[in-house]
């Protein structure tokens, strides 16, 4: 039992570690700043520290977003939700062909060093795939950003 407990502990205290809430005082201005001046739209903002950056959660308009912020202010990443009819067509087709037997969960549009991405989510009975695309509807070779 006290293995149990142990064990728990810890893998609350690293899940913890990954990812810490913060509060708008908690943050650099230039990190609040640059999020302010992009979005100017985006109200009520959630606030996390990942790792050496920062990431913010906001809406605009019933869409969700979330950008990822260096400690200079640079947005890294920004990614919002789609809708399939804001596919590009040629993601579309790709996902009919090698997908059928998937269902589509969850899209998001993702800009990144300048280059859009489109990151899909598929589930079927026995799994649940994620996978980034490029607009040419070739697979792209970055990460799933979560």
């Amino acid at each position: 039992m006290k293995t149990i407990l142990l064990s728990l502990s810890m893998a609350a205290g690293t899940l913890l570690g990954c990812s810490q809430h913060l509060t708008p005082g908690q943050l650099p201005s230039l990190v609040q700043n640059s999020v302010h001046v992009k979005f100017p739209q985006a109200k009520i903002i959630e606030w996390e520290r990942t790792g050496a950056h920062f990431e913010a959660e906001f809406d605009i308009a019933g869409i969700d977003h979330t950008v990822l912020v260096d400690t200079t202010g640079q947005i890294l990443m920004q990614k919002q939700d789609i809708t399939s009819a804001q596919l590009p067509q040629a993601i579309t087709v790709a996902l009919q062909k090698d997908y059928q037997a998937y269902l589509i969960d969850d899209l998001e549009k993702v800009e990144r060093e300048g280059q859009v991405y489109y990151q899909v989510e598929l589930e079927n009975q026995n799994e649940d795939l994620k996978k980034v695309y490029a607009a040419t509807g070739a697979l792209a070779e970055i990460a799933y950003w979560d």
